[in-house]
């Protein structure tokens, strides 16, 4: 008697926490690829970005959201409303609620809690840095104490920087996993097109080579995208709000703005596998954080 077909699960899994808690970074290690931008600084996610894990009879859709967090500005309410429009038009099949055990339980902890337990999506819990936590124990007791509902949810406890947790967090989502056909080609890992990570790896540089208000006030636009045989040609503004920020970034003859745009260049040279120019030219848009017609313009959700 012949054995069947292993049936095929694919899934989009939503991964939702606070700044910082490890999303991207987990994400990163699913796919054993640098493919979302990872820096030390809080909301380094602006934007929902898909990776793509494709496995034997297996397809996930991760979706790196931006981190949830109350802000000053009309632009830090967009980005919560990137996770919240996501999980509350059911577009994804499974919920990573990640929870950073380095730090105390807060506000943003209640934010999350209170959106996947609305949502009546399977949850896993994912208790991240336990590498920086003094007694996981301890410390997911006390989460469950604070947040009972989800305390039926799969749960695992890893670090996401470290290569062992892929498995044991592949085989909790696996077994979530509804039946369904391969969305994507085997060899895609995103659906985002090259414009996308020509911006992050701009932004990526302004935030590691800037510090204070700078990286939160700047915003990068692809504005021109030329792909040629022997190279790619990008033009880019670098929105802030002051004249000080945009001296900050120039730098001291222009050293500091050189020095992003070779960065960003190697960054997209290795993607690409062809050589790259990046030229930006900064520019200054007031407030552009709290102006919605600017908002929506980027692609961002206001009311």
């Amino acid at each position: 008697m012949n054995n069947p077909e292993p049936r095929h699960h694919s899934a989009f899994v939503a991964l939702v926490g606070r700044p910082n808690c490890g999303k991207s970074t987990l994400m990163n290690t699913m796919l054993g690829e640098n493919l979302a931008v990872v820096t030390p600084l809080p909301q380094t996610t602006r934007k929902n970005l898909k990776g793509i894990y494709t496995d034997e009879n297996l397809q996930l859709i991760f979706v790196d959201t931006p981190g949830i967090h109350h802000g000053g500005f009309a632009f830090n309410d967009s980005m919560v409303k990137e996770s919240d429009r996501l999980i509350r038009r059911r577009e994804i099949d499974i919920i990573c609620c990640l929870v950073d055990c380095s730090r105390s339980l807060g506000e943003e902890e209640e934010v999350v809690a209170r959106m996947v337990g609305e949502s009546h999506i399977p949850v896993v819990v994912v208790f991240n840095k336990k590498d920086l936590c003094k007694s996981t124990d301890a410390f997911i007791a006390s989460y469950f104490s604070r947040f009972p509902a989800l305390q039926s949810a799969p749960r695992i406890c890893i670090s996401a920087t470290k290569k062992e947790a892929k498995e044991p967090f592949l085989s909790i989502i696996k077994a979530l996993a509804p039946e369904g056909p391969q969305l994507f080609p085997t060899d895609d890992l995103t659906d985002a097109d090259l414009r996308f990570f020509a911006a992050e790896y701009v932004r990526k540089h302004i935030i590691t080579n800037t510090s204070d208000e700078v990286p939160h006030a700047a915003f990068v636009e692809i504005v021109r995208y030329k792909e040629y045989d022997d190279k790619h040609q990008v033009e880019a503004e670098i929105h802030v709000e002051t004249d000080g920020q945009k001296a900050i970034i120039i730098g001291r003859k222009g050293a500091l703005i050189r020095k992003i745009q070779l960065d960003a260049q190697q960054d997209l040279e290795k993607l690409t596998g062809v050589p790259a120019v990046i030229n930006c030219h900064v520019k200054i848009s007031p407030k552009w954080r709290n102006n919605d017609g600017f908002l929506r313009e980027m692609g961002f959700f206001v009311k």
